[in-house]
């Protein structure tokens, strides 16, 4: 058993909370007993498993240190105290286990597979609301997110618990250039969306049917002036007055399933 929070290993994954070390090795963590039995079913590449007595304290624990001790042999194995769990761990409660995986990059064919709307995020930095949009584009029949040079890193411990698993199946790319990014899309028959508080077509009139790219903006700056003019058209939520806006997250859950509503209604 690992008992120092200064052992030269623990320090290496506790390092992993910084961007910086995620990019220059290719690596991040997830934590819970949910997320690491979601990575054995998506057959990610687990590099480490770390795991405390806490683990094996509770049935679903046991069982799944048994099925990924099987499953993924090949992975290093480190059994910690629990001081030295809680000291990696970017939650205020562990639940005795903690995994690193290889990075996964993805596509331009990859996030083309999927029939569904792609979304453009411009500069997000709310890791919760990248998160959250994940899981809900996800679950909204979305084909994929493309992520701009500006935007929070995707493999961030907060971003990756929101998703609750969703960034494991649906395409992304990251730190892409907008403006290209657009031109690809544009070139495979997308139309382009910005997002607007208001001046635009309401979601409930759009024809969201057909291969469509929304852009959403940053949390307050919204929308680059340059990315809304590239657009084929504004988008608009209608809302009771007085608020002008909605949290990024919340908006794009409801663009998302306003595509997915059209969807239903076409092919019944």
């Amino acid at each position: 058993m690992i008992t120092s929070k200064s052992n030269p290993k623990i320090k290496e994954i506790r390092s992993l909370k910084q961007a910086k070390h995620r990019h220059a090795r290719g690596e991040y963590f997830i934590e819970g007993v949910r997320l690491v039995e979601e990575s054995l079913r998506q057959a990610l590449p687990v590099r480490k498993v770390v795991y405390s007595p806490k683990l094996e304290e509770v049935q679903r624990g046991a069982a799944l240190l048994s099925s990924a001790r099987k499953k993924i042999s090949q992975a290093e194995w480190l059994y910690v105290s629990e001081e030295v769990m809680g000291s990696i761990s970017d939650t205020p409660s562990h639940q005795g286990i903690l995994a690193v995986l290889g990075k996964r990059e993805y596509s331009w064919e990859e996030l083309g597979k999927r029939e569904g709307m792609v979304l453009l995020l411009s500069g997000l930095q709310d890791p919760g609301n990248l998160g959250t949009i994940f899981r809900v584009a996800e679950a909204g029949g979305g084909a994929g997110l493309i992520l701009t040079k500006e935007s929070i890193d995707p493999y961030s411990p907060k971003v990756v618990r929101a998703s609750m698993g969703s960034i494991f199946r649906l395409p992304f790319l990251v730190n892409q250039d907008p403006h290209d990014s657009l031109k690809v899309l544009r070139s495979k028959g997308y139309k382009i969306w910005a997002t607007a508080g208001y001046g635009g077509t309401s979601v409930w009139e759009a024809d969201l049917t057909r291969p469509s790219t929304v852009i959403f903006g940053q949390e307050g700056a919204g929308i680059p002036e340059d990315l809304m003019e590239e657009a084929d058209g504004l988008l608009t939520i209608p809302m009771t007055p007085p608020p002008e806006s909605l949290n990024v997250a919340m908006a794009a859950g409801l663009v998302i399933y306003e595509r997915f509503r059209q969807r239903k209604v076409q092919n019944l």
